[in-house]
């Protein structure tokens, strides 16, 4: 997996951008410790990659969002600690944010410490979301983001899948929908994401392949 210094999430409501995120950090950590995890998902107030700062703590991953004491509060409070892990070249940074325009224009903030060959834009698609089954739509978000973050995308990850009901077909057609955002996008599909049911996915490369394992479950599915 070719890696710029700092790789930034983002995706509508339900891509599932957060949980690639969190994989993402806990896959870079193994071969590369000093991984920061910046939750700049201000606008969605569920699934929060800040929900994991007890589990990512012990895979010592530092997670940074909104200033101590106000990490549940729905304000754009944003800790200066990410600006001390801008400025560590020796970190790898992850961005997770928000998928719309209001969202994106937060990295606004950081637009100094981004440069052409240190970051990777990445949006996480999953087109079985409503609303997000035609690429030409997804092309319109993709340039509404760009807009609003002063940033380029870079990729696409491939999230298709309609969790437990998720088999080959669904996938395979999922793939497509993607595949034809990117080429209207001229970006790469840089994540092809799989679960332990989604076996043959194995079979794609590793760089480019992300198995994840699933951490904001809704309530009703927390045992």
């Amino acid at each position: 997996m070719q890696k710029k210094r700092i790789t930034i999430f983002t995706g509508p409501f339900g891509s599932g951008k957060t949980e690639v995120a969190v994989n993402y950090a806990l896959k870079l950590n193994r071969h590369q410790p000093n991984i920061g995890l910046v939750d700049l998902d201000i606008v969605n107030p569920y699934f929060r990659s800040r929900e994991l700062i007890p589990l990512l703590g012990k895979h010592g991953i530092e997670l940074v969002s909104t200033q101590p004491g106000l990490e549940m509060a729905d304000l754009p409070a944003l800790s200066p600690r990410i600006f001390s892990l801008l400025q560590n070249k020796s970190r790898q940074v992850i961005f997770d944010v928000g998928g719309d325009p209001v969202g994106a224009k937060t990295l606004g903030r950081f637009q100094p410490y981004f440069t052409d060959n240190n970051y990777d834009l990445w949006l996480v698609l999953n087109p079985y979301r409503p609303g997000y089954s035609d690429p030409a739509k997804i092309a319109r978000l993709a340039g509404e983001i760009e807009n609003a973050s002063r940033l380029k995308i870079t990729g696409l990850v491939d999230n298709a899948n309609m969790g437990k009901l998720t088999n080959r077909q669904l996938r395979a057609e999922g793939s497509l929908i993607v595949d034809a955002a990117a080429r209207l996008l001229n970006v790469p599909v840089v994540l092809t994401t799989f679960t332990e049911d989604d076996f043959f996915l194995h079979e794609q490369e590793e760089e480019k392949s992300i198995y994840l394992k699933l951490f904001m479950l809704p309530p009703w599915e927390v045992i």
